[in-house]
């Protein structure tokens, strides 16, 4: 079998020839995953996603370096027509789009209309971050250039729109002293779970940095000009004393100090 690197090329190549593809991208950058548990998701627009039948003409191109699990047949809100192949054991998902309804889809978010957690917790923010950070692989018309020239200033439209919706959610009062006055742990984790959402919201959208996913969070929040002193540390403290009904309150304390300087951090 050929190494997985030698398989994937051969896929691009294949891919390209399609007469709809005007653009071949994936995220975590242009290196494939060599732990054997991370994907590739390969997103492929197109001016109309080629029937089932023109994708497995172009497939069968590679028939001997790939296996074909699932093909795709009704268009995901998030992740467009979804084909589903095997290059040796890695897994590949082939991510058909629309250019026009996938640009009208990032145009939306910038303005600030979608700023809500969707479903299976997709974060709209978290598509912007992905195309700034997508590598390309085939770009002809420049589409890929174009959108990420578009995202590279962080509109005052989008930071205004987060700001307005998550900064009020951050302390939800009632919520968490009616969890520490029953010394319930677990309602006090949901309740600081939503909370921390609208934190790290707040947070990334003051620094105009596209807030990705929950995902390592520490890891941006070390490199932000603008937030609480301390904030990682005290972040980590609040998580690690609610987790025992006895230390809630102390929990809590910490908690309403970081929201109080994020706050001010806002004016």
């Amino acid at each position: 079998m050929k190494p997985l690197q030698s398989s994937f090329d051969a896929l691009l190549q294949t891919l390209k020839q399609m007469d709809s593809v005007r653009a071949i991208g994936k995220t975590g950058g242009e290196a494939l995953p060599a732990d054997g548990y991370t994907d590739i998701d390969l997103f492929v627009f197109c001016d109309q996603i080629p029937s089932q039948s023109a994708r497995i003409s172009c497939l069968q191109a590679v028939a001997d370096l790939i296996t074909i699990t699932e093909f795709g047949t009704e268009e995901h809100p998030h992740w467009g027509l979804v084909d589903s192949i095997l290059i040796g054991e890695q897994e590949v998902y082939l991510m058909y789009f629309t250019q026009s309804t996938f640009s009208a889809s990032i145009y939306a978010i910038l303005r600030g209309e979608r700023t809500e957690r969707e479903q299976n917790y997709f974060y709209p923010t978290g598509r912007l971050a992905s195309i700034q950070g997508m590598h390309v692989f085939y770009d002809p018309d420049g589409y890929l250039a174009d959108l990420k020239m578009l995202l590279f200033v962080y509109p005052d439209s989008l930071q205004k729109a987060i700001l307005s919706r998550c900064l009020p959610k951050i302390d939800d009062k009632e919520d968490f002293l009616r969890a520490i006055r029953r010394k319930d742990v677990l309602f006090f984790h949901a309740t600081l779970d939503l909370a921390i959402d609208y934190f790290l919201q707040t947070l990334f959208a003051l620094n105009r940095v596209y807030f990705p996913s929950r995902k390592r969070s520490l890891e941006f929040i070390r490199g932000f000009a603008i937030k609480p002193e301390d904030c990682e540390a005290r972040l980590e403290q609040v998580v690690a004393l609610g987790a025992c009904w006895d230390t809630l309150e102390e929990s809590y304390q910490v908690w309403q100090s970081l929201c109080s300087d994020l706050e001010h951090l806002s004016l």
